[in-house]
């Protein structure tokens, strides 16, 4: 397979939103309590109304000002809407106020990692579990941040740890997968992906895992069930049109093969996977002139994958255009080594 199963971390869900939220002014101006603002900020930003939300925490933290609730919920909003360097601010100020507040450490830690900083993602998410050991999604997210690190036998501890404390948490048994199935321990890997569909039957990226690992093991309809679940359930995830993509040329069903590849290419047009596999889709069913198209594409995108271009060449000789061909040889032969 090309492309390895991405490991997902959680953020945690916000509060629901509910049918009416008091303006700022009107909160502060009332005397609010900082847990009130918190919540009519998470409401807010439920709604899409993030600007809102953030001034929200803005008038709050005027008026309470030590508050680490409030300064680590405005450092999280801060983060998702990429205002990192801001968002840096807040967190310090968060943890000076609540050096022993669990959230503020398990925020930054969510923030630091959508930087890609796993080493203060993996001290924040330490010093979650060491505060409170009970934490379920500190030890899934410590557990994401150790494998990235290259740290396998300790993050499988986490996620072991995090499935202990809750045998129904999805994320975990889905993270336990992805580790089992990287290192080549194929049938623990889709036991844990398969509970990670029971736990979420919603989610798209557990049912893509679970059908990922499948088509590893040849088990070409169950993986074809699971991946077609995935898509419908997001209709924009790449990986799971392609990976059903992959499946249907195995099996030559080329014309499906085609029509998932273009879904795919539509939404990810500079993925050069997808443009060489329709060149490998529209070559099988002999119509070298969409194929030459397709592969010329993946070519502008890759030019040093030899694979390309041999296909290339296949295309070319289809067409009766021997130079052409001759010279797409000689590329790949030259790539190959």
């Amino acid at each position: 397979m090309d492309q390895a199963i991405p490991i997902s971390v959680s953020d945690g869900s916000l509060a629901e939103a509910g049918e009416s939220v008091a303006a700022p002014e009107h909160l502060i101006h009332g005397g609010a309590a900082p847990e009130e603002i918190v919540e009519a900020a998470r409401a807010l930003s439920t709604q899409g109304r993030r600007d809102l939300a953030i001034e929200t925490l803005r008038q709050g933290i005027m008026a309470h000002p030590r508050s680490p609730e409030l300064l680590s919920q405005l450092g999280d909003l801060l983060s998702r809407a990429g205002a990192f360097e801001e968002a840096d601010l807040y967190f310090r100020q968060a943890l000076e106020s609540g050096p022993k507040v669990v959230d503020a450490w398990y925020r930054q830690g969510l923030h630091l990692a959508r930087q890609g900083i796993g080493a203060g993602a993996r001290l924040s998410y330490e010093e979650v579990v060491r505060l409170d050991s009970q934490h379920v999604r500190g030890w899934v997210n410590l557990g994401v941040v150790l494998a990235d690190l290259g740290e396998r036998e300790a993050a499988l501890s986490a996620l072991r740890r995090a499935v202990m404390l809750d045998p129904t948490c999805a994320e975990a048994h889905s993270n336990l997968g992805i580790l089992y199935a990287e290192a080549g321990v194929r049938a623990e890997a889709v036991e844990e992906f398969r509970r990670a569909v029971s736990l979420s039957p919603q989610s798209s990226e557990a049912h893509f895992n679970l059908g990922w690992a499948l088509l590893g093991e040849d088990d070409v309809e169950q993986a074809e069930s699971m991946l077609t679940a995935s898509v419908r359930l997001d209709p924009s995830k790449v990986e799971s049109l392609y990976a059903l993509s992959l499946l249907h040329l195995r099996v030559g069903a080329y014309s499906r093969a085609v029509t998932e590849l273009k879904q795919a290419i539509e939404l990810s047009p500079e993925d050069a996977r997808l443009h060489y596999h329709l060149g490998v889709a529209y070559n099988n069913q002999d119509a070298p002139d969409q194929a030459i198209l397709a592969l010329e594409c993946a070519a502008r995108l890759k030019p040093d994958d030899p694979r390309v271009h041999r296909l290339l060449g296949v295309a070319y000789d289809k067409k009766e255009l021997p130079l052409r061909a001759r010279e797409a040889y000689r590329r790949a032969a030259a790539l190959s080594g």
